[in-house]
């Protein structure tokens, strides 16, 4: 009972909250006024067109889908998008998503359009840290776009895989707010228990100033395991997740200084720690820190925007400072971007109607890492290596045309030029092309350009992280056997740059919907780990540029109206053909080669309904050479509109309790557990 107190106490003081403004029963429809959902789709173009019309694969994840459950972390939602992959569990690699075969740093994450940043390199490894993707409440979420391939011509070297753009809540017209509880409860002991409070509030100050406040709370618990053994004797340390707990604080004040011009002021403060899970290896007990020690990081945005219009276009402007800090039991490191970026979109009429959207950016990057940045005595040449400090300028110019050239036919041609002191000057292009058929039909395909520049870490001879052994393997053919090595960075790297190709063909009409899509990344001087050998009494492997790699695969969505809209049935599959460095043959990442995400709603009433989903994973590389099998994992969740203030919901994940531990793998699947949540509006 002691674990249900907190949950329980949390859903009460949800209830009576509630209950103090029953009076004043906000309705449906002001809700989502005070929303004002913008059904345009703004991420894949420089203006916002709507979702057919996307000059891209996108996908969109709506407030309702996010609202079905208590949502934790993002990529549990994620995960369930066509071309997707990862988001498995809450710790280690494994929990990252991906986009077509392509490891996380490809992903572009964005809030609103700007960038979030970066913590990945203030932690001891990059694969240990978190992806920064839950730094801000779920109750200020009104959707999420997903564009998957090289984005590169709109926003530069970090989208080289693709853009997750989260779009916030705008500020509302009237005072209105929700506040929302949840908790799930793990059926195995062993596993630990997560409560998440979140409260959003906004609202007029005066007739042109409007107010908007978010805050967020999770907390879980660590696990409680008795290790394993594996076939060799071997204790899997990886098997349990350290605990958590983690808080957002986020403010906005919008200022509509006329009809035609705004401005905003916006500032986001964030903690996450993290501590070990508590582990049984035999007739002794003892707590490993799951992150090797990274415990406590802080994350601070500022952000100053103008939006404008001018008559003959519109124009944004945002400045905005990004901060990271990483304590850390054996050293200090830190984050920092400091970005200025804007962009004029222009429609006009020269033989066909068009759209043109110019911008342009300057960003400042700092980081400090006293673990990993000048801390070795002597690199692998034995030069001496000094300093825990880096920083880069970049800035880039970038042109888009949207050209109609009939009522059901539209090209997109773009190109961004970037410079940067230690990589020069790049140009991305793309040419993408949006063609309806018919009216219920829609063919889209193109090609585009994606780069991405070495990390300041990854491009400085002074960096090195010492790995434990698993990053170490692809000295073995020099004589490596076991222990410890040293990873390097490299500042002879080349920018990495990539060729993507594809093309699809969707139907939408009375609520059935189906989609195919074909990818192909031809990727070159791709940045990966090679061997060096044995010097200064150390293992050495460096980042170099492989010759070639290659992404290819398939991507499909359907969506069946079963029974009068009141039954649909979804489905999302991903079905990677290739991901493989093809200078050494070797995996890009490790992700299942079929991932499958299916659905099953039922409106029962207009108050009342329910989802079965299920989640398929293939066959999959787990951590080091094991492999995990594929499997399959069910939810159960029910949600119910109790009135027009009080939004409950419960259910069941992994209702059967697949459990991949079986003494091979620490590939981590959650087991049975129960949630309960609580929304209500006031």
């Amino acid at each position: 009972m002691k674990s249900l107190a907190y949950p329980l106490c949390l859903l009460a003081a949800a209830v009576l909250s509630s209950a103090t403004v029953q009076a004043a029963e906000i309705s449906e429809a002001q809700r989502e006024t005070a929303t004002e959902l913008d059904a345009s789709f703004v991420t894949a173009s420089g203006g916002g067109t709507d979702l057919r019309d996307a000059p891209a694969s996108v996908s969109v994840i709506t407030r309702e889908e996010i609202e079905r459950q208590p949502v934790y972390d993002l990529n549990t939602l994620l995960r369930r998008i066509p071309g997707v992959t990862g988001g498995f569990g809450p710790v280690g690699e494994q929990s990252k998503i991906k986009l077509r075969g392509l490891d996380d740093k490809y992903t572009l994450i964005l809030v609103d359009g700007k960038r979030i940043g970066s913590s990945a390199d203030t932690n001891y490894r990059r694969d240990l840290g978190r992806q920064d993707l839950n730094w801000i409440s779920p109750n200020m979420i009104e959707r999420i776009e997903v564009v998957r391939g090289p984005m590169s011509s709109l926003y530069g070297s970090d989208a080289m895989g693709g853009v997750i753009n989260i779009i916030t809540r705008k500020v509302s017209r009237t005072w209105s707010g929700s506040l929302s509880a949840n908790t799930s409860i793990a059926e195995d002991s062993d596993r630990g228990q997560t409560n998440q409070t979140s409260v959003n509030l906004s609202g007029p100050i005066t007739e042109s100033v409007g107010l908007r406040l978010g805050a967020n709370l999770t907390r879980r618990a660590s696990d409680e395991v008795d290790v394993r053994t594996n076939a060799f004797g071997d204790y899997i340390y990886d098997d349990g997740a350290g605990g958590a707990k983690d808080h957002s604080l986020n403010a906005l004040l919008d200022w509509r200084v006329n009809e035609d011009h705004s401005l905003s002021i916006e500032a986001t403060q964030g903690v996450q720690r993290a501590w070990g899970s508590k582990k049984t290896f035999g007739d002794w007990d003892e707590t490993v820190a799951e992150s090797f020690g990274a415990s406590r990081l802080i994350r601070n945005s500022y952000i100053a925007s103008y939006n404008g219009d001018l008559g003959f276009g519109t124009a944004k402007v945002d400045a905005y400072l990004n901060k990271f800090k990483n304590d850390i039991d054996w050293g200090k490191a830190s984050a920092e971007e400091k970005i200025v970026e804007g962009s004029l979109n222009i429609p006009f009429e020269l033989l066909f109607s068009q759209r043109v959207t110019i911008g342009g950016q300057w960003k400042r990057e700092e980081l400090t890492n006293t673990d990993t940045l000048g801390t070795v005595p002597v690199d692998y040449q034995g030069a001496a290596v000094a300093g825990a400090n880096l920083e880069g300028d970049y800035s880039a110019a970038f042109i888009e045309d949207e050209i109609f050239l009939l009522d059901n036919l539209s090209l997109t041609l773009g190109n961004r030029f970037d410079h940067s002191d230690g990589y020069g000057n790049h140009n991305s292009p793309r040419a993408y092309i949006v063609y309806h058929p018919h009216p219920d039909w829609t063919i889209r395909g193109g090609v585009s350009k994606g780069f991405r520049a070495p990390s300041l870490k990854e491009g400085s001879a002074g960096a090195a992280t010492n790995s434990a052994g698993r990053g170490c393997t692809s000295l073995r053919p020099l004589g490596y056997v076991t222990g410890s090595c040293w990873m390097a960075g490299n500042p002879n790297l080349r920018p990495e740059t990539s060729t993507n190709k594809e093309i699809g063909v969707s139907y939408d009409s009375d609520g059935w919907e189906a989609g195919l899509t074909y990818f192909h990344t031809d990727f070159k001087d791709k940045i990966e780990y090679a061997p060096l050998g044995f010097f200064q009494g150390r293992w050495w492997t460096m980042l170099e540029n492989a010759d070639k790699a290659r992404t290819r695969g398939w991507e499909g969505t359907l969506r069946v109206p079963v029974l009068d809209e009141r039954v649909t049935w979804r489905t999302n599959a991903t079905y990677m053909l290739e991901s493989r460095n093809l200078s050494t043959g070797r995996d890009l990442i490790s992700s299942p080669k079929l991932s499958l995400y299916s659905a099953i709603d039922w409106q029962v009433n207009d108050r009342f309904a329910t989802e079965l989903s299920a989640q398929h994973a293939g066959k999959q590389r787990g951590m080091g050479t094991d492999f995990v099998k594929s499997y399959t994992t069910y939810d159960l969740n029910a949600n119910w509109a109790v009135n027009n203030w009080l939004k409950l919901n419960a259910g069941v994940q992994n209702l059967l309790d697949k459990d991949l531990r079986d003494g091979s793998t620490s590939f981590y699947v959650p087991g049975r557990a129960y949630f309960l949540g609580a929304t209500t509006y006031f």
